[in-house]
């Protein structure tokens, strides 16, 4: 309980914090007791005792009193009984959750806490059952576990919870559920079962597979429960789908049982035992019935075929084959009998139900014998056990009392079960979610869905049929294919308009989808070699005039057999049931289609009872002659014998048979008996010779005689002719043997097949004896036989060979040749006719032999037309009489192996068609029509499948059913048929483009290709199989749409395609790409190229800013990167070689003229690489300006702070790459001058550092951009732009001229120009010699304004509007009138520019400008304005203009002011009143200037009042100065002498910098001649602060500084010294003078006017750090101090100086003879006194050095002393007044280590004591000490610093100023403290004080100076030596004292300043955000000087640091100050 509680915080906040923390630590408690307890657990056997004690110890935690640790049931009994839960006693129950308190993770740990008790609990008493059974072998033997006696009551119970808690755990249901079993509870087995599958998702809705290998085995253990309870109903539920459809591995079932040690009463029906120990012995030893034991042993048949293996197996075990057939006997099978096979109005069987039966059945088989106990309902015959009885019972009893929900049982909830107290589960409740949403009409939903397909095929198959229309297509079958195919885009039901068979084939295919049907199409093996069998193989009758047969049931009839057999069990044996078995089957042979498992079934028991069948047929057969009925009985088994013994016969003699020979004579012997069987059967029936066993048994027997060995051809035709003959007189009708391979019909027309192949045999044989080593004759036999109509033979010599001639070849002799159809011969007619009834697969296997022919003798388009007319044939077998009369499993296994004969061809003919120009130059027009139309056909037939897709994505019908092999075969064939359609859509473009011309367009050529392609692609792109094939389709359109030139839409098409192929977007075209699902694959190199040229045309339609935030700007980049680094030649080397020399000239007046006629070019090479086709299109240019817009992207004048440069520099790198390999490009040398422009502007926009130091780069720039411009100029001469995006020649215009202009004023000054450093030799003229001079004249001002203003006027010609170029027009032309006769040659004085032509350019600059705001509230553009107002003020001050015709001028103007007849100044007739005027536009002017950009307006006002140029100054200067510097100060300088300069938009880079130096200048001469000191202070501190600012800075600061040294001199009074003061002195007098000065200064130097000025000095010394010469700064310092000792010194008390040296003299003699004594140990020669180096008596060098330095030292006082002594007096006045009263503590603890007695600690010391010690402890400080520093900050320069080091300060000294500069670095503005950043890192602390900065440094910088002039002084070095000690102590104290005073003086000060800052910034803000909102780009004017040359219409501070608020602390400084003496500078 927390000891304090806050007053605002609600109490039951505090509760549940503190119920939750308690709840945390019960947790917590009970997680570790469970550890515990499970760590026991987990020991094993022997800790089960203290395992339990630590369960009920854990079951003792606070947790499980929770109302959370009780299930739902015991708080819904609790309820019922009327016991109010424990919770609702607390009157916070309502507060109190779980979660109380916040903390997220509480009830997650209370659950799991709960959860793993219960659970391992449980478990705890599982494990001691398993230790009983184990220790126990009586255990083993019980047959259940009691619910009482075994603790079953405890797993249960413990269990029970931990479900309630997670129902998640699919294991522990299975254990639950296993235990139930355990106990006998087979409810609760299966209710934890069901439990454990429960999904998450609705099973109803679509299949899901279980989640995780528990809940499979729940469900494979729920499966086998629910079959051994025959519950069909709960098997039939969704959610078992997975479970019967599919197998689980027996490695996983070992697995099913959780805990195996248990047993499992409930694993079969029978009913245990109550009391396993009470059975009686006889029941105990009873064996089961042997009917049981033998059907246990025998596996479950219920199906013929099944039964024939079992039959087989079990030849020689007759009580197996009894069992078997008792097996079926005791089924459920019907008792219905086989349907008589003479019934033709049998009842065909549904294929649906046979299926499910064989399902059910092969479930059965597998499942073992449970399944065969099922007995029917309705079967009176077989009766019922008592296990049966008792299942039944059970089940009937406990349907009733089982609760299932309604979800499990698959049907929808109730919604009234929502307002139920118990919540329902999260599966439940999500699936509500579902199906509360699905609201909207299915129907609608559906056909929403479908219309996007409906309308992809509608524009397709429409435009397909207008283009087959156009090009005279009319095959009417065709027509009605895509008729319907359109007419299925208006109904739901898709397939069912197609009437095709094929397409209803293929339909059924993907609808009803059989693995082994799509096989034939999947499957990968190759075809058989070209060659006579192939032919053989292909020649077969096949399946040709099959009818269709019903397939036969193989559950039909068993069941009857199988009691017959049962009647007769006494006296049978296995053969005997085998024997009556293929009699049985021998009555369906020819009537119903056995399956192959059944022909399979069949031909093996044959083959293992051949010896059987002979002798049991020869028998009966000798028992039946002479009885007709008895032989009829025989009449279906015997020919099937011999029937079948010829199929096999067949099969294992075939050229592909792979069977032993052994096997073979065998069979062989086989049939020639069973032939004299059939023999004699036939004889003895004595049937007329019509009947149809004779007829098969003749067709046999020739058949037989056709296998012989060695058969003689003729021999054979003849009896095919006989038996042909034999049929057609006898009238034998057709006969069908379904089961029959070799003989499936008998008939004429079969008996003329055989005939037909026999007599063109001969014709095969040739064809292939010659194999392909003669193409030419196999060319000449196929030919005809193949191509009739193409072959034409002469009529003069028919006999002659037919003639091959090419399709569409002129005939010279057509009236004596026709074509080999009209006079074939018999032989060719014969050919004709065996191929028309001959399979498709043999006329395929001839084109191909006949295309292979043309292709070996080069003749690649005869090859290409013989696949094309494969592919005529093909279609046209679909659609022919023999492939509709096929029986439905055979056709469509035709169908598919069709298909895949098709894919081969479309293949093949496709590959030809795109990679062999050739391939259609023999392909007529009729030719193309049939194609076009088969291939329209196929398309088609193929959309079939798209269409059977879209009603599976729809959910118009489900996907095929299956396991995952099936699955994925479904998904292959899928797979497969999208890629023929895309390969058919691929070759039908290929057909179309080469049959559409301009005549059979619909609208244009290739605007109907284009369209063709983007259809195809919009059907197979919406189906997202557009990627099918390898993605050829695309391919296909990306090339033929980069060939298309003039087609509409390109843009859509081509987008889609490189976004399917690559993921590219080009960000253009009117429709939006669409996601087709392919996955993007690498951009190559060369299909870059091919791309360049239209991606060029999109990027020149866009805006260059709107190209960056584009799509095509991120396929660009993705293609420059496939492009990759261009590799330079010798060409592109030799080219950049010249392009860099030629910038680098010197600007040549003459070529810049020469390039307004376009005469100026650059030498350069061709270059021919793969990259010159990406630049010929423009594709570096493009690059290099993407990069350089991203820069140009951010204004430059409003950014605020330096950007990077590397956009720019990437990007004048890709336009040189450009330039050589285009040099004549003019806007690539536009961009780059541009790219050299911002670099140049980046360079001095903000900073004049360079400006200052660097300028011979300034000047590369400018030469390269000139340059760059020049060639612009002239390659642009005749040119005509695109405006799309701006006008680029006007910006070259515009840019050239201001780049010329900007160079040639400051700060540039017109050094581009200059090269008189471009010098070289010339030959005299007259005589030998040579001279030197530069190679052409300098281009002067006047021609660079006189060029630059001719392209403003040709840019003016292009932009008229644009008031920029009248602006600076106006300017050139200013300039140029200025410039004086003198500097002009005479053609430029015929042209001088008068006045009327300047004041008309700027009065149209005005009106432009004015023109150019948007509306009247926009702010207005002032450059112009100011311009005519300065220049006319110029003019009328040169005097070139009457100040009346002036004001006139201005009047007229729009911001001029009027004149009145009353104004004071209407008249004109003084200076006076012109001067008024001109102020009062100016003040209207800055009226205007509502936000204050325009400084200039304020700086010509000022300059109007004080006339800067007056040479001399008057009375009246004072005056004028003063009225100047309030213009000023009201708007422009602050009180604290901040010059703020806004930056203006319109300004030219680098002209900030030059005005802020005009400004600081005059501002300057203005306080000297007010004699401002203080403001001057000031003024110095921001100018040496932001030297980076200041153009000319050095000379800037130099005259700043003499200007203050001269006001210093003047406020001070303070005069020249002509006689030096101190030449009466020595250096010992002068140190104790100097002392006393010191100690003067301390006390009251401030009150002295000389001192002040004295201090000021040295703080302005200080703040120069060696910028300017010091000697101005050190005069002023030694008349300071010469002063003081002359008017102050001789004042001060104290003996004479000549006495005290005296003194001090003697007193170092007495002590040096007390040291001298003789020493005579070696510790005392080791061990020195007070630590001396030299032994008494001996002169060491130092004092050598000092008896030589004394007469030196008399010699005089140097000016360095002086200097010297002047900054130690400073430094001692600001010490005194904090430090005096440390200072006598710290004296008296007395020094170590000095020579010098030490004084007493008292006030009382002697005069000389204090001065000697004054003085060492003054130089001690001077040499190393550090002093207060306030002023110093981080933003300090760091110019020139490094001079300022004396080196003498010691880095513990350095470290110890530290504090000090911390604490007083933020002192008021009023001090000169802003100096040099890091200035007083190495400065001598001495010179810190609170005047210049308050940071200034010791007097080093001067000591320096006395050190270079002088020798060196020995002597002040070793007096500095003394008094270290005590220097140390008196620097601690005061810094310490310093540090505490400044500290707080600092925090106000910089309150101030921040407050200061905030209100600065808010007013800069506004300003700036006034600016943004005016309309157009102001520039001021220039005047001709310097200081009035620029532009402004934007702003930039030019010193954000002081504001007023910084005033206020100035005056309070100023007030502190004590009166005589100014403030401090700063």
């Amino acid at each position: 309980m927390p000891a304090f509680q806050a007053i605002n915080i609600e109490p039951e906040e505090n509760v549940d914090e503190q119920i939750d923390t308690t709840r945390e630590l019960h947790v917590d408690e009970a997680l570790k007791r469970f550890q515990y307890a499970l760590k026991l657990h987990a020991q094993g056997a022997r800790s089960r005792e203290a395992a339990a004690e630590a369960y009920d110890d854990l079951f003792q935690s606070e947790i499980f009193k929770y109302r959370e640790a009780k299930t739902d049931y015991e708080r819904a009994e609790q309820q019922a009984d009327g016991k109010p839960d424990d919770p609702l006693l607390n009157p916070f129950s309502d507060e109190l959750s779980v979660d109380a308190g916040g903390a997220d993770g509480v009830a997650a740990s209370l659950a799991q806490a709960l959860y793993l008790s219960y659970k391992n609990h449980g478990q705890f008493f599982v494990d001691k059952i398993k230790d009983k059974i184990g220790a126990d072998p009586a255990w083993k033997e019980q047959h259940r576990l009691g619910y009482y006696d075994d603790d079953g009551r405890k797993v249960i119970d413990s269990w029970t919870v931990a479900l309630d808690q997670d129902p998640s755990d699919p294991e522990l249901w299975r254990r639950m559920a296993r235990f139930a079993a355990s106990i006998n509870s087979g409810r609760i087995k299966r209710y934890c079962l069901e439990s454990a599958i429960e999904l998450d998702d609705d099973p109803t809705v679509m299949e899901y597979d279980p989640p995780s290998l528990a809940e499979g085995l729940a469900g494979e253990q729920l499966k086998d429960q629910l079959q051994l309870l025959d519950d069909e109903i709960a098997l039939s539920h969704p959610i078992m789908a997975p479970w019967i459809k599919k197998d689980m591995p027996a490695l996983l079932k070992r697995h099913l049982d959780p805990l195996p040690f248990l047993p499992d009463p409930t694993k079969d029906l029978k009913p245990p035992t109550s009391n396993p120990g009470a059975q009686v012995e006889g029941e105990a030893e009873e064996p089961p019935p042997r009917t049981i034991s033998r059907k246990q042993s025998v596996k479950a048949v219920l199906t013929w075929p099944g039964l024939g293996g079992e039959l087989m197996n079990c030849l020689e075990n007759t009580s197996g084959a009894l069992d078997a057939c008792d097996l079926v006997a005791n089924s459920t099978l019907e008792d219905v009998e086989m349907k008589s096979q003479t019934d033709e109005a049998a009842t065909p069987i549904n294929e649906a139900n046979e299926e499910e039966k064989s399902t059910s059945q092969d479930t059965a088989t597998s499942e073992g014998e449970t399944k065969d106990t099922k007995t029917n309902a309705n079967d009176k015959d077989v009766p019922e056990n008592v296990a049966e009885s008792e299942k039944r019972k059970e089940r009937s009893t406990s349907i009733p009392t089982r609760k299932r929900s309604q979800s499990t049982a698959g049907l929808p909830d109730g919604m009234e079960e929502e307002a139920m107290a118990e919540k329902r589960s999260k599966r439940v409740r999500r699936r509500e979610t579902l199906q509360a949403e699905e609201t909207t009409d299915p129907s609608t939903l559906i056909a929403t869905q479908l219309q996007p397909y409906q309308g992809a095929d509608q524009n397709l198959f429409q435009m397909t049929k207008s283009i087959l229309e156009n090009i005279g297509v009319e095959d009417q079958s065709m027509f009605s294919a895509i008729t319907e195919i359109l007419d299925s885009c208006a109904t739901e039901d898709r397939p069912g308009k197609i009437t095709s068979l094929a397409a209803k084939d293929l339909q059924s295919v993907m609808v009803e989808f059989k693995e082994g049907i799509a096989r034939a199409l999947l499957s990968k093996n190759e075809k058989a070699s070209l060659g006579l069998s192939s032919f053989l193989e292909h020649a077969k009758t096949g399946s040709q005039d099959q009818t269709t047969t019903v397939p036969f049931d193989e559950a039909q009839g068993l069941k009857p057999f199988a009691k017959r057999i049962q009647k007769c069990r006494s006296w049978m044996n296995g053969e005997d049931i085998a024997y009556e078995w293929v009699r049985a089957i021998s009555e369906s042979y020819a009537t119903v289609k056995w399956s192959d498992e059944m022909k399979t079934s069949v031909v093996q028991m044959l083959n293992r009872l051949d010896t059987v069948l002979y002798r049991r047929l020869t028998s009966e057969m000798e028992f039946a002659a002479g009885s007709a009925e008895r032989l009829s009985s025989l009449e279906n088994i015997v020919p099937m014998l011999f029937e079948l013994h010829i199929d096999i016969y067949e099969r294992i003699t075939n050229p592909s048979s792979v069977v032993e020979y052994a096997t073979r004579v065998e069979t062989k012997d086989r049939l020639a008996r069973w032939l004299d069987i059939a023999s004699a059967y036939v004889r003895m029936l004595e049937r007329p010779s019509n009947d149809p066993l004779a007829a098969r048994f003749v067709w046999g027997s020739v058949l037989a005689s056709s296998l012989s060995e060695n058969p003689v051809r003729e021999h054979i035709l003849i009896m095919w002719t006989s038996l042909r003959d034999f049929l057609v007189e006898e009238k034998v009708a057709s006969i069908n043997l379904p089961n029959n391979v070799v003989m499936p019909t008998i008939s004429s027309a079969a008996a003329d097949r055989e005939i037909s192949k026999l007599t063109t045999m001969d014709f095969f044989l040739g064809l292939f004896q010659d194999d392909l080593e003669n193409p030419v004759h196999v060319i000449e036999t196929l030919e005809p036989v193949l191509n009739p109509t193409s072959v034409y033979t002469s009529t003069e010599n028919p006999d002659d060979t037919a003639s091959v001639a090419n399709d569409g070849e002129e005939k010279t002799r057509d009236h004596k040749k026709q074509t080999v159809s009209d006079c074939a011969s018999q032989g060719l007619q014969d050919l004709w006719k065996f191929l028309l009834n001959s399979s498709t697969e043999l006329r395929l296997f001839l084109w191909s032999r006949l295309g292979d022919a043309y292709d070996a003798i080069g003749y690649t388009t005869k090859k290409f037309s013989c696949q094309l007319r494969s592919i005529e044939m093909i279609i046209a077998d679909l659609e022919g009489q023999t492939y509709t009369k096929t029986v439905d499993d055979s056709r469509k296994l035709l169908l598919m192996r069709t298909l895949k004969s098709l894919d081969e061809l479309l293949i093949q003919s496709l590959s030809m068609a795109l990679n062999d120009n050739t391939s259609f130059e023999i392909i007529d027009d009729d030719h193309i029509k049939t194609t076009s139309a088969a291939l329209a056909k196929i398309s088609c037939l193929l959309h079939v499948v798209a269409l059977c897709d879209d009603e599976i994505q729809v959910g118009i019908k489900p996907a095929p059913p299956g396991n995952a092999a099936s699955k994925s075969a479904f998904q292959s064939l899928r797979n497969k048929l999208r890629e023929m359609q895309v390969r058919a859509w691929s070759l039908q473009y290929t057909i179309l483009r080469a049959a559409i011309t301009d005549e059979t367009s619909i609208i244009a050529r290739e605007n109907d290709l284009a369209d063709f392609l983007a259809a195809v692609h919009q059907v197979i792109g919406i189906r997202k199989f557009c990627k099918a094939s390898n993605k050829i389709f695309l391919k296909i359109m990306r090339v033929e749409l980069l060939k298309l030139k003039n087609i509409e839409n390109w843009e859509d098409y081509l987008g889609q395609v490189l976004y399917d192929l690559h993921g590219l977007k080009l960000g253009a075209g009117v429709w939006e790409v669409q996601d087709h699902a392919c996955p993007p694959e690498k951009l190559e190199k060369r299909q870059t190229m091919q791309l360049v040229e239209r991606i060029m045309i999109l990027a020149n339609r866009m805006p260059m800013k709107d190209l960056l935030k584009s799509d095509l700007k991120t396929t660009i980049d993705h293609m420059q990167q496939t492009v990759g680094q261009t590799k330079s030649t010798p060409q592109m080397i030799h080219n950049l070689r010249n392009y860099t020399e030629f910038l680098k000239r010197p600007i040549h007046p003459l070529r810049l003229y020469q390039a307004l006629v376009g005469s100026v070019s650059v030498d350069a090479v061709s270059v021919n690489t793969a990259e010159t086709a990406l630049a010929t299109h423009g594709w570096f240019f493009l690059l290099g300006m993407m990069a350089l817009t991203k820069f140009k992207g951010v204004d430059l004048n409003r950014r605020q702070t330096p950007g990077a440069t590397d956009d720019l520099r990437i990007g004048a790198t890709f336009l040189r790459l450009q330039l050589q390999f285009t040099a004549d490009r003019w806007d690539a040398w536009f961009r780059l001058a541009e790219c050299f422009d911002y670099e140049l502007d980046e360079a001095v926009l903000w900073t004049a550092d360079k400006m200052n130091k660097d300028r011979a780069e300034l000047v590369k720039f400018q030469r390269n951009a000139i340059h760059c411009y020049t060639l612009a100029l002239s390659h642009s001469r005749n040119v005509e732009v695109d405006t799309h995006d701006g006008d680029p020649l006007h910006d070259l215009y515009h840019k050239f001229a201001m780049r010329l202009y900007a160079s040639s004023r400051e700060p540039f000054a017109m050094e581009p120009f200059i090269h008189s450093d471009q010098e070289r030799f010339f030959i005299e003229t007259m005589g030998s010699g040579t001279f030197k001079r530069i190679l052409h004249d300098q281009m002067t001002e006047y021609k660079v304004w006189k060029f630059a203003a001719k392209l403003f006027r040709m840019a003016m010609e292009r932009q008229p509007d644009n008031w920029k170029n009248h602006f600076m027009l106006g300017k050139c032309y200013w300039k140029m009138y200025q410039t004086p006769d003198e500097a002009l040659d005479e053609k430029d004085l015929r042209s001088k520019v008068t006045m009327d032509v300047l004041l008309r350019s700027l009065q149209k600059a005005v009106k432009v400008a004015y023109n150019a705001r948007k509306s009247r509230s926009s702010e207005p553009i002032l450059e112009p304005h100011y311009k005519i107002v300065s220049i006319l003020h110029k003019l009328v001050s040169r005097g070139d203009i009457p100040s009346v015709d002036a004001a006139n001028i201005l009047s007229e103007q729009p911001f001029g002011l009027a004149i009145n007849p009353d104004d004071i100044f209407a008249s004109f007739s003084e200076p006076e009143d012109w001067e008024e005027y001109i102020i009062r536009n100016l003040s209207k002017l800055r009226d205007k200037d509502k936000s204050n950009w325009q400084h200039r307006i304020i700086m010509r006002h000022a300059r109007i009042l004080f006339d800067e140029g007056a040479s001399v100054l008057t009375s009246d200067s004072k005056v004028e100065a003063r009225a100047a510097f309030a213009i000023l100060r009201e708007s422009m300088v602050t009180k604290t002498m901040v010059i703020n300069v806004w930056k203006c938009d319109a300004e030219r880079p680098g002209r900030h910098h030059v005005y802020t130096e005009q400004y600081a200048r005059f501002t300057t001469k203005l306080l000297g001649i007010m004699s401002d000191l203080s403001n001057m202070e000031q003024l110095l501190k921001r100018i040496r602060k932001k030297g980076a600012d200041f153009y000319h800075f050095v000379d800037l600061w130099q005259s700043c500084c003499m200007v203050y040294l001269k006001l210093l001199r003047q406020n001070y009074h303070v005069n020249p010294f002509q006689d030096d003061a101190f030449k009466s002195l020595s250096g010992e007098e002068f140190d104790i003078v100097g002392e006393r000065i010191a100690e003067w200064a301390a006390k009251d130097g401030t009150d002295v006017p000389v001192f002040n000025c004295m201090r000021d000095a040295i703080e302005l010394k200080k703040l120069n750090a060696n910028l300017m010469k010091v000697t101005p700064i050190d005069d002023l310092l030694n008349d300071c101090y010469s002063k003081i000792y002359v008017e102050i010194a001789k004042t001060l008390p104290g003996p004479e100086p000549s006495k005290v040296i005296e003194e001090r003299n003697i007193a170092k003699e007495a002590a040096a003879q007390a040291e001298a004594k003789p020493v005579s140990s070696l510790s005392s020669i080791l061990n020195l006194p007070n630590g001396r180096e030299s032994i008494a008596g001996t002169i060491t060098p130092q004092e050598g050095d000092k008896q030589d330095a004394a007469p030196r030292r008399r010699a005089g006082v140097r000016r360095p002393d002086v200097l010297r002594k002047a900054e130690q007096a400073v430094i001692r006045a600001l010490e005194a007044p904090r430090t005096s009263k440390s200072r006598v503590g710290s004296i008296s603890s007395g020094k170590q280590g000095s020579q010098t007695p030490n004084p007493a600690a008292s006030a009382a010391v002697s005069e000389a004591g204090s001065e000697d010690e004054g003085a060492d402890a003054q130089m001690r400080r001077e040499a190393g000490e550090d002093v207060d520093m306030k002023d110093v900050d981080d933003n300090q320069d760091h110019d020139s610093h490094d001079d300022m080091a004396d080196g003498k300060a010691t880095e513990k000294d350095e470290n110890e100023s530290e504090p000090g500069s911390i604490h007083d670095s933020a002192d008021d503005e009023s001090d000169l403290s802003d100096v040099p950043e890091g200035y007083d890192e190495e400065m001598p602390p001495g010179l810190l004080s609170r005047g210049l900065g308050q940071s200034s440094q010791s007097g080093d910088s001067s000591g320096e100076d006395a050190d270079s002039e002088s020798e060196g002084d020995d002597e002040e070095d070793e007096s500095e030596g003394e008094g270290v000690e005590e220097a140390e102590e008196v620097e601690e104290t005061e810094e310490v004292d310093q540090a505490e005073e400044g500290e707080e003086e600092a925090e106000e000060v910089e309150a101030d300043e921040e407050d200061e800052e905030e209100e600065g910034g808010e007013e800069a803000e506004e300003a700036e955000e006034e600016g943004e909102e005016e309309e157009g780009e102001e520039e001021e004017e220039e005047d001709e000087d310097e200081d009035e040359d620029g532009d402004g219409d934007g702003r930039e501070e030019h010193d954000d640091e002081d504001t007023e608020m910084a005033d206020v602390a100035d005056d309070e400084t100023a007030q502190a100050t004590p009166e005589g003496t100014p403030g401090p500078i700063a």
